[in-house]
């Protein structure tokens, strides 16, 4: 009988985008269980041959009285799953259910922190009171035996550490979830009509209002380039753009909207440069994708982006909520197509080095082994 790995994530698009690959492998020595907000078809689970269940989780709630529900059901969830191991994987999985799973001692547990979010950067009262209360959790979570502690940047994995006091022997550096570089492959640049792309969830903390601003500067220059929005919607999370201010920015002509794509390769592909100014990440997956597509990237100097990014390499660092900065380095860099074309074949050579997907997905399978020693 083969031993149990139950995964607790927020939803199950993004196992699927960025833990798919590892489970797959896990199969070949583990039964896999999946607990996740389920909106993809059962079909495709059971094709995989993982079993699911639906995890009451509303990303964007701050109500003690939802977070409580969500705390029973992963209780419950346990339960029936009886797991040898439990992987548990962004935030609030990890934040509630790290706090369940203090319940049940004698399981191991894995943690993945695939970013700290945008409640750590402290700017207003509220941001100071949700980052204290986030501390406090983190240590509640993370304060048990049998565990270990996956973080996707130093920067992360030195904070934890020290607010935690998470021993060192329990801390893993990953760098990001890795990308399969044969289906990330570049394709001819169109640099006689360049898209510059930002594509990301629509919330305000990837720096899509930056981005907007930047626009709105580069169009007085007349500079020749299209300018593109790509990602979902994301209402359940307080940072969400709303359609209606996405309209007023296409009616503008100011961005195109294309809306959530399923093809990324394609749609990467399609793009001359790549913009992310996001307020912090884990390590964003996109630029990763990016950079095997062999696009260059402009990201903001923040942890988790400038870990993606080799600066005037394979892109560029602006600082963080400069837009006017953002716009003058997207404008240098559209004016000076040789170095698209440069920084492009940099990028493709160093995710070949760095961002294969095999060795991710190896790494995880040999910490499975070990925990389940």
């Amino acid at each position: 009988m083969k031993k149990k790995i139950l995964y607790i994530v927020n939803i199950d698009k993004f196992f699927v985008s960025h833990r798919e690959e590892i489970a797959l492998k896990a199969r070949s020595f583990l039964q896999v269980e999946l607990a996740a907000k389920l909106e993809l078809k059962k079909k495709y689970f059971i094709k995989k041959n993982i079993f699911t269940y639906n995890l009451f989780l509303n990303r964007g709630s701050y109500s003690f009285f939802s977070n409580f529900l969500t705390m029973i059901n992963i209780f419950s969830i346990i339960l029936k799953s009886k797991p040898d191991l439990i992987h548990f994987i962004s935030i609030k999985p990890v934040l509630i259910g790290g706090i369940v799973a203090k319940l049940f001692p004698k399981i191991p547990k894995i943690f993945s922190i695939t970013g700290l979010g945008s409640s750590f950067i402290k700017d207003n009262f509220f941001s100071n009171t949700k980052y204290y209360i986030l501390i406090l959790l983190y240590k509640l979570a993370l304060k048990q035996k049998r565990i270990k502690v996956i973080f996707q940047n130093n920067n992360d994995l030195n904070f934890i550490k020290k607010k935690t006091d998470l021993k060192k022997n329990s801390c893993i550096l990953m760098p990001g979830s890795g990308v399969d570089l044969k289906k990330y492959s570049p394709k001819k640049m169109n640099l006689k009509n360049p898209i510059v792309m930002l594509p990301s969830r629509m919330l305000s903390h990837k720096g899509v209002y930056e981005f907007i601003n930047a626009v709105k500067i580069i169009k007085k220059q007349r500079v020749n380039a299209r300018f593109v929005l790509v990602g979902d919607l994301d209402e359940e999370n307080p940072s969400g753009i709303k359609l209606n201010i996405i309209k007023s920015w296409v009616n503008d002509n100011l961005v195109e909207y294309w809306g959530y794509k399923k093809n990324m390769t394609k749609i990467l592909n399609l793009a001359s440069i790549i913009v992310l100014p996001s307020y912090r990440e884990g390590f964003p997956k996109v630029l990763m994708e990016a950079a095997a597509c062999g696009r260059p990237s402009i990201t903001t100097n923040v942890p988790g982006c400038k870990d993606a990014v080799v600066n005037n390499y394979t892109g560029i660092l602006v600082p963080l909520k400069n837009s006017t900065m953002l716009a003058n380095e997207i404008e240098k860099l559209l004016k000076n197509k040789n170095k698209i074309n440069k920084m492009g074949l940099n990028s493709r050579n160093y995710a070949l080095k760095n961002f294969d997907i095999k060795r991710i997905v190896d790494k995880h399978i040999k910490l499975y082994r070990e925990i389940l020693k």
